[in-house]
């Protein structure tokens, strides 16, 4: 079976096209699965490294900026439009697949236009505009939150969590943590957050008398990543410093706390691993939507929210406070496991490639709402 996977720009949009192109390999090694993204995004470092094969195309923002930077959205928006139609009439899928992004609005267009199979998946529990008006296009839309399906015609949505890359349902096969030292791990997203990296620097004061007890794994992002490892080299506290990591599963298994953008995919990750985390959403997300996903899971005892603006004042002493406390890290982790749907990638592509049937064609479906 064909089938094309659009959307990245950011590990958000395009980790969980991975797992459903993992997923989809793993019922048949026949099936043949295609990336389309754009030159700019994280997809380019990624997807060709792990054997899939990677087509990108024109497209940029439309929405915001000045009159001419939404003049030139549009025209690369045209552009990637009609390479979009030429890739869908050459390689002919059978299933298109959209995970946000600036490629999955062009491809997801096309193919409507060409009459092949389309669904989205939308991370958020608040949806962008472009997944919003997709939802009116494509056959199903596949939804993280059960708090999202209201934007969505409700006979096409489905609620199956986020797809999830494979190597975080085989944790249980990872080497364990060693040592009785705290291990925290801090996340930015894929891109980094530069509030995050100057507040953990700032508080490293209040880390220096526990160098010995405790560890630190400090995703950065790439232009923050020379002067994070310095502050930590001055400080002489130990840390494992990097711009990016690709194996996330085995950090988190290592992880007693994880400082954390609220980002969808973070927050799966989160969830799926078991682990207690204080959730930072990005101030300027679409329609706030991190705030609303790092609530969802606060309200329900998985997870500590710090706004943005109150990050200097209070990371530090939150995270001495769980330091201390760790009877409370295990009941946030208990909690965050409660809510994981770590078969989402399963339970997506099973509306297409029923496991017992091996390699076939796309089945018709109903809609509904398959809400647990």
């Amino acid at each position: 079976m064909r089938t094309i996977i659009a959307g990245g720009g950011t590990g958000g949009h395009l980790f969980p096209g991975i797992a459903l192109a993992e997923e989809l390999k793993r019922r048949s090694l026949n099936n043949v699965v295609m990336f389309v993204g754009t030159k700019k995004g994280i997809e380019q470092r990624i997807i060709p490294p792990m054997g899939y094969e990677l087509k990108t195309i024109s497209g940029a923002g439309i929405i915001g900026g000045s009159p001419i930077q939404r003049v030139r959205g549009f025209l690369q928006f045209l552009i990637g439009f009609f390479q979009a139609l030429w890739l869908i009439r050459s390689l002919r899928p059978n299933l298109v697949l959209g995970t946000g992004g600036y490629a999955s609005v062009s491809v997801i267009l096309a193919a409507w236009l060409l009459r092949v199979e389309t669904a989205i998946c939308e991370q958020n529990s608040i949806p962008g505009l472009t997944n919003r008006v997709l939802g009116r296009f494509v056959k199903k839309v596949f939804i993280a939150f059960e708090e999202s399906d209201t934007f969505f015609p409700r006979q096409k949505v489905f609620f199956t969590g986020n797809p999830v890359r494979k190597e975080f349902l085989y944790q249980s096969l990872l080497p364990k943590k060693k040592g009785d030292k705290f291990t925290l791990l801090i996340l930015g997203g894929s891109q980094g957050a530069r509030s995050i990296n100057q507040s953990m620097t700032e508080c490293l004061d209040y880390m220096a008398p526990l160098r010995d007890t405790v560890e630190i794994i400090h995703q950065t992002g790439f232009q923050d990543f020379p002067w994070v490892k310095e502050a930590y080299e001055k400080k002489g506290i130990r840390a494992e410093v990097a711009p990016f990591i690709t194996e996330m599963a085995s950090v988190y298994e290592r992880a007693d706390l994880v400082i954390s953008r609220a980002g969808a995919i973070s927050i799966t990750e989160i969830l799926v691993s078991g682990k207690p985390s204080v959730l930072i959403p990005y101030p300027y997300a679409a329609y706030n939507h991190q705030e609303m996903n790092a609530k969802i899971l606060t309200d329900k005892g998985a997870a500590r929210m710090i706004l943005d603006k109150d990050l200097r004042n209070n990371l530090g002493e939150m995270i001495l406070h769980f330091i201390n406390h760790p009877e409370e890290l295990k009941g946030m982790g208990d909690k965050a496991k409660v809510l994981a749907r770590p078969e989402a990638a399963r339970a997506i592509i099973d509306h297409y490639f029923p496991e017992d049937e091996g390699d076939l064609r796309p089945r018709e479906t109903k809609g509904g709402n398959c809400h647990l």
